[in-house]
């Protein structure tokens, strides 16, 4: 007698008279449930269930890898069918997708599962010689390429020239792929920093992979004292990304890593976003070739792209981001809330109000463009003792837009005082142990990241939040769908610094003396030709009279229209005038080189502050 063919009816009816299958305490309440809406799509639900929280329950059923591919689509359509008939929350409705084969249905099973917004869960049926099921296995989502991430750990080499560099990317290449890397970048460059002397390097980055990933590339390589070592130094870390940073580190030396001296090499060093974010900034390399190996191996990814990566910019970075999202794009605005979470992980100010502001922007309703720009290192003491200098690479801020109408409403982050007299001695005492060294073990750990809010309370600093106007900028806070105005006066962390300058010098003393790269950093920073520039023109200043009233530049500006240098480190614009009347924003350096001196129709000079840009003189 001929076997008759097993359908899915068949295994449909088969669990739907033993839902105890799949959960104990489902409830039948229909097989073949036919819904239809008012736009003339309509399904047929397989198994029509409730369970015992009293929740909707949808069983869909496939037998054969040709059937599920139909899979995800069906269970798209159903649930806004459901809402047709019911009134439901998401929180309402479960789906359990169920299938004898599942070769083709465990990829878009475990994309599907990841971003629906109700609960999804799977099983395989398991059928005896008959094709009766008999038993129902849940399935868990195969685990998926994540979305492109440059890793946390990075490596900088130097070269003597640009001849040894470009010899060393074969061989550094060759290398990385022996460890069981595939996906990365050799960036070689030529610095144009006068003290390195435009020597040549390379600096390298991957792609980050799963925490899986590298341990399974150790386990093979390991013996069983050394995973053992590995997984003891590693226990205590409670967060996926340091054990994921960890585990690239340790499969980087897995064959000894890349000895400097092999490739022709004469400095290597460990590098990260941050440094990426100093190494990569304006000017700083020329003749930059991006060798890609792997998946960055794709013309439509570009070197920028990548470069900004490295540096932090994409959410790599725990310091800086530049991101910007739609409001009518939900993979967007997700990817960005993700983004500020991890900036502002230390600062619940700050992730507070940006928060806020982005459902503000999302109250406007329609396609608004919100664009974020923050910087966030958690180091109050560093930023005032450079500040004391005038250099503002330290401090934290943020800017945030919110553009919509064709118009552009910005907030920015700054920290405030709140005129109290700081005591740094205090400080030292209550937060390290009364040991200023004891300030760079805790940041050579990352502890002070943690500190820092107290540390800035101590001293009368706030992270506060101010939306910019045409007088200025003014607090606000946000209240719903409205930016109201927060009262009183702004005194900004400058004020503290010039009112208390015997205090902050002894912050100063400490930085100066102890950290040697804060105190190169700063040093670099007075002797650059723009800040001497700055300085002869601020002596300049000084016989020239004050404007009678107060005013401000009006409109955006970036970059000096001359040399191109960006103007937010800068002290001094000078709107000026040249001959034949075409005018230019300049720096001070410009100006003094190519500007007909200060007054009407030849200069304005305007200063930064906390204001905006205030003419001072012209």
């Amino acid at each position: 007698m001929k076997k008759a063919k097993i359908t899915e009816a068949n295994i449909r009816d088969d669990v739907a008279a033993h839902l105890d299958l799949i959960e104990p305490g489902l409830v039948l309440v229909e097989t073949e449930s036919y819904l239809r809406n008012q736009q003339g799509a309509s399904g047929f639900l397989d198994i029509f269930a409730r369970d015992a929280a009293g929740k909707l329950v949808i069983v869909e059923i496939k037998r054969t890898d040709a059937a599920a591919r139909e899979a995800i689509q069906e269970l798209y359509k159903y649930v806004p069918l459901l809402r047709e008939k019911f009134l439901l929350k998401n929180t309402d409705i479960r789906l359990i997708l169920l299938s004898v084969e599942w070769h083709e249905l465990a990829t878009p099973y475990a994309e599907f599962a990841a971003s629906a917004p109700f609960e999804v869960t799977a099983g395989a049926i398991i059928v005896d010689a008959d094709g009766t099921p008999v038993e129902i296995k849940p399935m868990a989502p195969v685990v998926l390429t994540g979305e492109r991430r440059i890793g946390v750990r990075h490596f900088l080499w130097g070269f003597p020239d640009e001849a040894t560099a470009a010899k060393a990317v074969a061989v550094i290449a060759q290398r990385v792929q022996r460890f069981g890397l595939t996906d990365f970048v050799l960036i070689q460059s030529r610095a144009t920093k006068p003290i390195l002397g435009g020597r040549s390097f390379l600096y390298f980055a991957q792609r980050e992979l799963r925490f899986e990933d590298y341990m399974a590339m150790i386990e093979a390589s390991f013996s069983e004292d050394q995973l053992e070592e590995f997984r003891d130094s590693i226990a205590d870390l409670t967060e996926l990304e340091d054990r994921v940073a960890e585990a690239s580190d340790a499969v980087w030396h897995l064959h000894g890593g890349v000895p400097y001296h092999e490739i022709g090499a004469d400095t290597a060093e460990i590098a990260h976003p941050e440094k990426g974010g100093k190494w990569f900034e304006d000017w700083a390399q020329e003749d930059i070739i991006v060798h890609r190996f792997g998946r960055f191996v794709d013309p439509w990814l570009d070197d920028q792209t990548i470069i900004d990566e490295i540096r932090g910019e994409g959410g790599e970075s725990d310091f800086r981001l530049r991101f910007s999202a739609r409001t009518d794009s939900p993979p967007q605005m997700a990817a960005l809330r993700q983004r500020v979470e991890n900036i502002f992980f230390f600062n619940e100010a700050w992730l507070g109000a940006v928060t806020q502001l982005i459902r503000y922007a999302e109250r406007k309703g329609g396609s608004v463009r919100v664009e974020l720009i923050a910087y966030s290192p958690e180091d109050i003491l560093r930023a005032i003792a450079a500040s004391a200098f005038g250099f503002p690479g330290y401090i934290p801020t943020f800017s945030l837009d919110v553009e919509y109408n064709g118009a552009v409403e910005r907030f920015i982050g700054l920290p405030e005082w709140d005129g109290s007299p700081p005591d740094f001695d205090k400080v030292i005492a209550e937060h390290f142990s009364g040991d200023s060294f004891g300030y760079f073990i805790a940041c050579h750990f990352g502890e002070n990241r943690s500190m820092n809010r107290d540390i800035m309370t101590d001293l009368g600093l706030r992270y506060a939040v101010f939306r910019e106007g045409e007088s200025g900028p003014e607090r606000v806070r946000v209240q719903g769908t409205k930016i109201v105005p927060v009262k009183g006066a702004i005194r900004w962390m400058d004020l503290m610094i010039d009112e208390h300058q015997e205090q902050v010098g002894k912050l100063v003393e400490i930085f100066m003396t102890t950290d040697q790269g804060f105190a190169e950093t700063i040093q670099t920073f007075l002797d650059s030709d723009h800040n001497i520039a700055e300085r002869q023109l601020a002596k300049i200043l000084e016989s020239e009279a004050a404007p009678a009233e107060e005013m401000y530049w009006c409109g955006d500006i970036t970059d000096c229209d001359l040399c191109g240098q960006p103007f937010a480190a800068m002290r001094f614009m000078i709107d000026a005038i040249f001959r034949g009347g075409v005018g230019a924003n300049i720096c001070a350096l410009c100006f003094l080189q190519e500007g007909r001196g200060i007054g009407t129709g030849r200069g304005q000079v305007y200063e930064a502050s906390a204001r905006g840009w205030r003419h001072v003189a012209g």
